[in-house]
């Protein structure tokens, strides 16, 4: 909000013609005023009641100063190019002179919307004619601070014995090096070593990469890296049914609109790292998750108690302003794909009866990945003294020890939020998957169900993602594969399952016709007829990963037999055709399958 405050022995202002739908009505002809102060006032994005109460209370000061309590509120747009949009102005100056009168000012106020005429004659003292700029981010910022005085961190370790020690106190025992590991960092605040880990190289190598035409942390796909993508996309969807819980998938908008009371609020609980967009005076938030888009949809729909549990699934297209020196490719992104999922429970006990099967499930997905995750609980002090039996099932769960950190009652719209931690290579606790029970927003978006009563009641709600987010998941893959003696990727997200390698020219079409029977049973096969020797395009197959080399010559024509590397064993594997794709379907029964996503001849390809 920009004011320009003008202490005057007079105005005179005629309300000449509307010049917006909402003016308001007032009375035509000349208004005059003698010794008052003028608030040419110019309210802009982001500006709200807590801005018009902060630019009274200047107000009022400066009021004292001068010895004087009479103003005149003067809408006036000319002062900024950040405006906000009418109806929003139009509240915050009927705030102003609320709030002016009930601070014992005399207020007046020119209407809203008008072309007007006006004269005024200033006074001639040095404090006249005085400049007030109230900035919206920096009262929210002081509001929080007030708000939430944060006191020192306090961090419990939970046992799987149920015993809650201060993480202080912990002795670790010597399979927890990794929970050590979190420990160090999350609670004594410890950093580990620098330097860039091995799985950006490999990342690169797939075609993850930085969009150099783009903000910082915004990542670019190639063919290969695409195709894991939606693999993974899928996989977070068939990850999400095997609960067993009746969802809908989704797809909606990026942009929501701040001046929405339930977003705005939401937003301010996020807190931070926010990517705003300003459009026809309207301030927007680009989604850092799913949730507006769901509750928006969901409060919309008619839902009974015999329908919950009850979720909602969409691949939000996301966006958080991280830090451009925090990016890191593939893990800190300012743009990501997040699957995210809300299950609508009925109350905290159905809450939690079901989160202990979603917490099941994501350390089902992490240990087939041959990972394991080290977990940090958020949660408030009541909570854990009202739920310990709730967080001993979780624990025991887990197989190990969890890291407790205690938030203020009240601070958040979750009462826990579970972080999923694998520990890479640099020995750093990496979050990737998470949920949380959330007990606010049914209420703040308005999303109800009928009970058995016939009543209407705010269902509790689970925030969860089982892979955590796409990218994410796809590091967790990467950073498994490279603490194996020979790194490869689990066969179904694996962008090449099979390459065939003629041992010649003349044997190109042999093995093209392979290659045809391998793809109509659904494997991912490419065949390397480039101009090169064997010898090079088999170590060209095993640079990549490749899960099966098949070399295809003259005895295999005659044979049927075929020499198949097998990436996983390291050995050379005998086997027909049919007993190689039987082998390979075998692997990915009950796993997402996609096609081909760049051509099968790698003659066809350029560089990248």
């Amino acid at each position: 909000m920009r004011i320009l405050q003008l202490h005057s022995n007079f105005i005179e202002y005629e309300p000449v013609k509307k010049e917006a739908s909402i003016a308001e009505e007032c009375e035509k002809g000349k208004h005059r005023l003698e010794e008052v102060v003028v608030l040419f006032t110019c309210i802009e994005q982001g500006d709200n009641e807590g801005v018009a109460r902060r630019a009274m209370e200047e107000v009022k000061t400066s009021l004292q100063i001068l010895k004087v309590n009479r103003i005149l509120i003067y809408p006036y747009a000319h002062l900024s190019k950040n405006l906000a949009n009418p109806r929003t102005a139009l509240e915050a100056v009927i705030a102003m002179e609320k709030i002016g009168k009930e601070m014992g000012i005399e207020v007046s106020r020119t209407p809203f919307g008008w072309c007007k005429q006006f004269s005024i004659s200033i006074k001639g003292h040095p404090l006249a004619e005085q400049g007030k700029i109230i900035n919206a981010d920096d009262l929210k910022e002081e509001t929080r601070k007030k708000r939430w005085k944060t006191p020192k961190p306090e961090y419990l370790v939970l046992t799987t014995d149920g015993r809650a020690v201060p993480a202080k106190d912990y002795r670790f025992g010597k399979s927890e090096a990794d929970f050590a590991a979190l420990v160090e960092k999350e609670a004594f605040k410890e950093e580990s070593c620098g330097g860039e880990p091995k799985y950006i190289k490999a990342l690169r190598k797939f075609g993850f990469e930085w969009e150099a035409c783009s903000d910082s942390g915004h990542m670019r796909y190639g063919p290969k890296a695409s195709l894991m993508v939606d693999l993974a996309g899928d996989y977070a969807w068939q990850s999400v049914n095997e609960l067993g819980i009746p969802s809908f998938s989704i797809k909606g908008t990026n942009l929501f609109n701040l001046n929405v009371p339930a977003i705005r609020e939401h937003a301010d609980l996020f807190g931070e790292r926010l990517y705003t967009v300003r459009v026809d005076n309207e301030e927007f938030v680009l989604k850092y998750a799913a949730c507006f888009q769901q509750f928006s949809m969901i409060k919309d729909w008619t839902i009974s108690y015999r329908q919950i549990p009850l979720g909602m699934f969409e691949i939000a297209d996301s966006y958080r302003l991280e830090q451009s020196g925090e990016c890191l490719v593939g893990f800190r992104l300012r743009r990501f794909y997040m699957p995210d999922y809300h299950i609508f429970c009925r109350d905290l006990g159905h809450a939690k009866e079901v989160s202990v099967g979603v917490h099941q499930k994501i350390f089902e997905k992490i240990r087939e990945l041959g990972n394991e995750y080290v977990s940090v609980y958020n949660l408030t002090k009541s909570f854990f003294e009202k739920n310990r039996k709730f967080l001993e099932k979780l624990v025991a769960i887990e197989e190990k020890p969890v890291l407790l950190h205690f938030v203020p009652e009240g601070k958040y719209y979750w009462v826990i939020n579970v972080e999923y931690c694998v520990i890479d290579e640099l020995r750093r606790p990496r979050e990737i998957a998470t949920f949380q029970i959330d007990m606010g927003n049914a209420s703040r978006f308005g999303i109800e169900y009928v009970d058995k009563d016939r009543k209407k009641k705010h269902p509790s709600i689970l925030h969860i993602a089982i892979l955590g987010g796409i990218e994410r998941y796809i590091f967790t893959v990467f950073d498994t594969a490279l603490k194996q003696k020979i790194p490869r990727l689990p066969l179904w997200l694996a962008p090449i399952q099979v390459r065939v390698i003629p041992v010649s020219d003349s044997y190109a079409e042999p093995a093209q016709k392979l290659a045809d029977e391998i793809e109509d049973q659904q494997v991912r096969v490419d065949v390397d007829d480039r101009p090169i020797t064997m010898q090079k395009k088999v170590r060209d197959a095993e640079m990549e990963w490749i899960n099966y080399i098949v070399v295809i010559g003259q005895k295999e024509v005659d044979s049927g037999i075929l020499p198949v590397r097998d990436r996983e064993t390291g050995k050379i594997r005998k086997m027909s055709s049919q007993d190689l794709v039987d082998d390979v379907k075998k692997k990915l029964e009950g796993k997402p399958f996609r096609a081909l996503t760049l051509p099968k001849l790698l003659s066809q390809r350029p560089q990248f």
